[in-house]
């Protein structure tokens, strides 16, 4: 008799433990339920702010239309960029053979220079060609005078007035006089 009463008393229980774990799955379930709708509500909000992040247009697309739309964007986006990035290469290429060839040109050595650091050695370049060109036509006007200064010296000797005249007019004077010479003697 006691084995019955145990084994009733363990049915009951067991029986009791069953309806009881029943109940809690069924609001276990509703709040699962639950919780899936408004996780579904979560990620399509979370969805239409990277849409618009993006500029795609959410309405009447499904969640993956949707999201293949953004990695469309998201690809074209990645493309526009690289090719931004080829143009700008591309450009920075250009500046720097035009900077070889001026480089060339005004003899500076561009072997393991960057661009910077050509450009620098251009502008020295520059500075010192003027300075050489300064000095040149400054030598130049010098020899100028000094010839100046020998016609004239030459122009007093056979009596040629120098004032205001051009150094081939008083050539012009001292000529006429040699020849004019050369007639008196013959």
């Amino acid at each position: 008799m006691k084995k019955l009463v145990s084994s009733l008393v363990m049915a009951t229980l067991l029986f009791s433990g069953i309806s009881v774990v029943t109940a809690a799955d069924t609001s276990a379930d509703a709040t699962v339920k639950h919780s899936k709708a408004e996780k579904k509500e979560e990620n399509r909000a979370k969805l239409n702010a990277k849409a618009a992040k993006w500029g795609v247009e959410t309405s009447e697309k499904t969640n993956k239309e949707v999201k293949a739309a953004i990695q469309e964007a998201k690809a074209a986006k990645k493309t526009e960029n690289a090719e931004k990035k080829a143009a700008k290469e591309a450009k920075k290429q250009e500046q720097l053979a035009k900077l070889n060839d001026k480089a060339v040109k005004l003899g500076v050595d561009t072997a393991g220079k960057t661009a910077k650091e050509v450009k620098a050695a251009i502008k020295e370049a520059k500075v010192a060609k003027k300075a050489e060109n300064a000095e040149k036509k400054v030598a130049k006007e010098a020899k100028k005078q000094e010839q100046l200064e020998n016609l004239k010296e030459k122009a007093a000797k056979w009596g040629v007035d120098t004032a205001g005249k051009s150094a081939q007019e008083i050539k012009a004077e001292i000529e006429a006089k040699k020849a004019e010479k050369k007639e008196n003697k013959k």
